[in-house]
């Protein structure tokens, strides 16, 4: 309603010029006033990333402002028209600045409770966004951009703040996608939207204006006024929508390839306009060479940044794996040495206390006898159980004594194939067993198979496993998480895990591990 009020009075007609355009630098200020205030009072109500975002976003709001007076003062005051390069550049260029470092400590924005930050995935977002916005530049200033800017900027200083209008803008703009596509929850997700419909007006509008003035205008359209009018209420709106919806924290496990692959869409486009240049003589000017130069040189940073990440996340995963192995070891051990043999002990005492009952008294010996059979059922339980936690065998005796047991208590026939002497790696070991184990139980459940054929062999530095049926195959691993669960381990000891299972032709599940791991 605001902006259609000021579109609507300062174009009505009813006013002259100059007060048309009083009305449009009045309600420009008096917008970035309310934004500026409204990031400024609400900064206080919160805390972490929700709090400095607010803060920095009031600092570029506020800049904006004192760009508009100096620009209204130049206008209304001294009635000079849209002149380029000023002090008003200096303080509406100081508005995507510190916006930048509002959307990076957005960025950095978690719940507070169980949820580490991550700086390299904040830097990764940053050079995603510098490499989406040099790209585009690029695009943009061997097509158009450059012609424009040429023809109107007189200086080498009006030559530089005319391409940090429409570069600025481009890389908030860009920054704001990124975020919203990585948003945690719809509450956050809602508040960058508004927050990105903001800067998107204030980007469209600033880009005209630069426009206008490189090519030597006298005026901007009204409409751009209301760009500048919207955009700043719309971060007013944003600095006043609370913070998130829930305090929890959803794990998102799915991968985003739309996310990883974005910067190298707009990197592809600059490699082919580039090609195009060469075959048809275009010549490249310096802006072209320096931006291209630096989006190559932020791309391989980013490679190596992801390289770092993925290496991290690796060996996280193996300390996790081996940190799980050893709870369960101990857990085992506990049931073992503890709840079994004080079970053991129990019904020991409630045998001796059976056959102290007089004859007479058969209704209490039935009891007794009843209480130490329970008992002995429970010991069988707690063996199973912490077997099923850490097979005591397969620490003692090594992988052959173990997979045989694994073989002994399945349903289906199988064909065991050892061909590993000595002890192995003790993850490998339990992964090993861990492979089989899932193998064996889902032949039993799903295959309907005939006969099961384990192998395990040591070749060179590697333990290479086998477990084939002769069952129904079609086999999906998207189906449960028991597959996948062990893809993971395997992959976090350095490994491979394969799966081949066509329908009606069995299934064949390989896997294999690297023996000399440091």
């Amino acid at each position: 309603m605001l902006v259609a009020a000021v579109v609507g009075l300062g174009s009505s007609g009813l006013l002259s010029p100059w007060w048309s355009l009083f009305v449009y630098d009045v309600a420009q200020c008096l917008t970035a006033l309310a934004a500026t205030l409204a990031c400024w009072i609400t900064a206080g109500r919160h805390t972490g990333g929700q709090r400095w975002w607010r803060v920095w976003m009031g600092a570029a709001t506020c800049g904006w402002m004192i760009g508009q007076i100096l620009w209204s003062w130049y206008q209304l005051v001294r009635n000079v028209e849209l002149p380029s390069p000023s002090l008003a550049d200096a303080g509406y260029l100081m508005m995507p600045v510190f916006a930048l470092v509002a959307l990076i400590a957005l960025a950095a924005d978690r719940p507070t409770q169980g949820v580490p930050r991550h700086r390299p995935e904040q830097l990764v977002m940053v050079l995603d966004g510098l490499i989406v916005v040099g790209a585009l530049f690029v695009l943009s200033w061997a097509t158009t951009l450059s012609a424009v800017v040429r023809a109107g900027a007189a200086t080498p200083l009006a030559y530089t703040v005319a391409i940090a209008y429409p570069l600025t803008d481009l890389l908030l703009t860009v920054i704001v996608i990124l975020l919203i596509a990585a948003a945690s929850s719809r509450a956050k997700r809602l508040q960058l939207i508004v927050l990105g419909a903001g800067l998107l007006c204030l980007a469209i509008s600033d880009s005209i204006f630069a426009y206008r003035v490189s090519e030597g205008a006298s005026s901007v359209p009204p409409l751009n006024y209301a760009g500048f009018v919207a955009g700043l209420a719309l971060v007013t709106v944003a600095a006043l929508a609370p913070a998130r919806q829930t305090p929890g924290w959803a794990a998102r496990p799915d991968t985003r390839w739309g996310q990883l692959l974005l910067p190298y869409v707009p990197v592809a486009g600059m490699g082919v306009l580039f090609i195009v240049q060469r075959v048809r003589g275009i010549p490249t000017d310096t802006v072209e060479i320096f931006i291209e130069t630096t989006v190559i040189t932020l791309l391989i940073i980013r490679q190596a940044v992801t390289l770092v990440q993925s290496a991290n996340l690796v060996a996280s995963r193996a300390r996790l794996v081996l940190a799980t192995d050893q709870t369960r070891r101990q857990l085992e051990r506990d049931l073992h040495d503890g709840v079994q043999q004080r079970l053991i002990s129990l019904a020991l005492d409630v045998r001796r206390a059976e056959t102290d009952v007089p004859p007479e008294l058969t209704e209490l010996r039935q009891q007794l006898s009843a209480v130490a059979a329970g008992l002995s059922a429970t010991v069988n339980d707690v063996r199973e159980l912490s077997r099923g936690v850490h097979p005591a065998i397969l620490t003692q005796g090594g992988l052959r004594p173990a997979l045989r047991a694994l073989v002994r208590r399945c349903g289906v026939p199988v064909e065991l194939d050892v061909r590993v002497d000595g002890r192995q790696p003790e993850p490998v070991e339990v992964a090993t067993y861990y492979v089989v184990a899932e193998a064996l139980t889902n032949a039993a459940k799903y295959s309907q198979a005939t006969l099961v054929h384990v192998g395990v062999r040591v070749q060179g530095d590697y333990l290479h496993l086998s477990v084939r049926d002769d069952g129904v195959g079609g086999a999906d691993p998207k189906r449960g998480t028991g597959l996948t669960g062990l893809a993971d381990r395997v992959e976090a000891l350095g490994g491979t895990l394969t799966l081949d299972s066509p329908t009606g032709q069995g299934t064949r599940l390989q896997a294999e591990f690297p023996l000399n791991q440091r």
